[in-house]
């Protein structure tokens, strides 16, 4: 075994020795630190966010510290050949410890960058939201952000959810000094949502690349340490400072579907959402507190934690035309399910919040079960009749890939 491939692997077996929900992130870098896996100067920002900085770069690397799970509990690793899997009874935590392993990897060998791992990606990116809210802090200081957080061993992405994040030419160029050292990446635009997206508004070149975990968010999951390895090697001969830079983050593009159908034909795009006060930030828990700052369409939120709290009110809501129809009174707001009205207690979840980051975007069904766990709490039937209300508009779109 390589130098590489002992610590790529000692250091993913001992990241993921636990699961860590969102609020045991400081637990797992101090214990890291304690292992010699963290750095002992590694810096907490303001938000609760861990970085740390290598030389001069106009470049920032991201993953995220959190992991899907309901409890912070042991997990037993399964080793079959190349691929890391547990016994069945928890998450694996591929999903992020990957991205982890590959910029720990690079920190070691003095790649320079800014090197941020986010709290709370799994329940909606509180970290990197708040952090991309100090725009001071980003923007004009940094070209481009890659977030270390793709299914997969193949995918540059140039779109997160139905909006552009970085450049054919960004996707193209890291794709190309990747496959240099073997691999097979290319772009694509069939991205979800994770951390870089969140400075999509600020940093020109915004991706997310495939790291090589499988299944994530479910007991099923592995991780494909071997592509794990070659893929931090590579990451040590990227010219990262030389990739293009084209992408204005001053001009949004939102992506139409390939059916003839973009988000904004159902009257409430990007635009329409930010006229409403939600911004980027919007919903993005739902244990995060709002309330109605004054005027029926001047919302805001509080970003403080608040458990067991969850509400909103308004007198005024954005609809959706054709496919969906929504009307609303104070707190209600009603479905078109296969041609049935539900009704829909808007207070419950964030109903507004997940149509404006998810319809129009090149979703599966896998997708669509990633966005059930992160954000909708299937005990509520309300949450119930939501998914199932996706589920039919997904089926009905035809945005979903064949065979899934």
């Amino acid at each position: 075994m390589g130098r590489a491939s002992k610590f790529i692997f000692d250091t993913f077996i001992k990241l993921t020795s636990m699961t860590y929900p969102y609020g045991h992130e400081e637990a797992l870098v101090k214990k890291m630190i304690k292992l010699g896996i963290f750095p002992k100067d590694i810096v907490r920002d303001v938000h609760g966010n861990f970085f740390y900085e290598v030389g001069e770069s106009r470049t920032i690397f991201a993953s995220h510290l959190d992991t899907v799970s309901k409890q912070y509990t042991k997990v037993t690793h399964v080793i079959d050949g190349n691929i890391i899997k547990t016994d069945g009874t928890t998450t694996l935590g591929a999903d992020d410890k990957a991205g982890v392993t590959v910029m720990l990897w690079m920190m070691k060998n003095k790649v320079p960058g800014l090197y941020y791992f986010f709290i709370g990606e799994e329940v909606g990116c509180i970290g990197s939201g708040k952090a991309a809210s100090s725009v001071s802090d980003f923007k004009g200081k940094y070209d481009r952000i890659i977030s270390f957080d793709r299914r997969d061993v193949g995918s540059v992405i140039t779109h997160q959810s139905w909006s552009r994040c970085c450049s054919d030419s960004f996707g193209d160029a890291l794709a190309s000094e990747l496959n240099k050292s073997g691999l097979s990446y290319k772009k694509d635009d069939g991205g979800v949502y994770t951390d870089s997206a969140e400075f999509v508004d600020i940093i020109p070149e915004c991706t997310n690349v495939s790291v090589g975990y499988y299944k994530e968010h479910t007991t099923n999951e592995s991780q494909d340490i071997e592509h794990l390895e070659k893929l931090a090697e590579a990451c040590l001969k990227v010219g990262w400072e030389s990739l293009p830079t084209e992408r204005d983050p001053n001009m949004p593009e939102r992506k139409s579907s390939s059916y003839g159908t973009s988000y904004s034909s159902y009257g409430t795009g990007y635009d329409a959402f930010n006229d409403y006060g939600y911004g980027s930030n919007y919903g993005r828990s739902k244990k995060r507190k709002r309330q109605n700052k004054g005027g029926s369409r001047n919302y805001g939120y509080h970003d403080d934690w608040h458990d067991n709290e969850d509400y909103r009110t308004y007198s005024d809501s954005p609809g959706w035309d054709d496919e969906l129809e929504s009307t609303a009174s104070v707190g209600k707001t009603y479905y078109d399910a296969g041609g049935d009205l539900v009704e829909i207690d808007s207070t419950v979840s964030n109903y507004e919040w997940i149509m404006s980051k998810f319809v129009g975007a090149k979703l599966t069904i896998h997708d669509l079960e990633i966005v059930k766990r992160q954000y909708l709490d299937m005990s509520i039937e309300n949450d119930r009749l939501f998914y199932n209300y996706l589920v039919e508009y997904i089926s009905e779109m035809r945005i979903s890939e064949p065979g899934l």
